[in-house]
């Protein structure tokens, strides 16, 4: 059984690789492809601004406006764009998990389990976390770009 889990966990993993560096590929060549303007755009249909004094809520939204914070630096940019990140964690912590089991089912055997299987969960575990946490800072550094 344990064999199973653990071919069936690397079977998982080498689809979801393969079908996440598919998909990002397919995202980045549809970003790379010219877009189309939309209709109202093409027309010229917009509404002139009046001129005039300007009221309470445009000033309003000028003290916003200056108030606002800084532009996010290029490594926020950068980490923004790790979208990627989220199921590539949550394949990890998902292997990691199955791996745990394993290795749980292994200790209830009258032989040891071997030295390399749990330094390889171990390894694993760091991994999953690390990954998890690379996808919060992604999360929070397109939140930070959003505002």
């Amino acid at each position: 059984m344990a064999y199973f889990l653990v071919m069936g966990g690397l079977a998982l993993a080498v689809c979801f690789t393969l079908g996440w560096g598919l998909w990002q590929s397919g995202r980045w060549v549809s970003g790379r492809l010219p877009r189309r303007r939309p209709a109202s755009a093409r027309r010229g249909d917009r509404a002139k601004p009046r001129r005039g004094s300007a009221t309470p809520r445009r000033e309003a939204a000028g003290r916003r406006a200056a108030a606002s914070p800084s532009p996010p630096w290029a490594l926020t940019r950068g980490l923004a764009r790790l979208r990627g990140a989220w199921p590539l964690a949550l394949l990890a912590c998902a292997l990691y998990g199955g791996a745990q089991l394993v290795a749980n089912g292994m200790a209830a055997r009258p032989r040891p389990a071997p030295g390399a299987f749990l330094r390889l969960v171990d390894v694993l575990g760091w991994g999953a976390a690390g990954l998890l946490g690379m996808a919060l800072l992604g999360l929070l550094a397109a939140w930070r770009c959003r505002r």
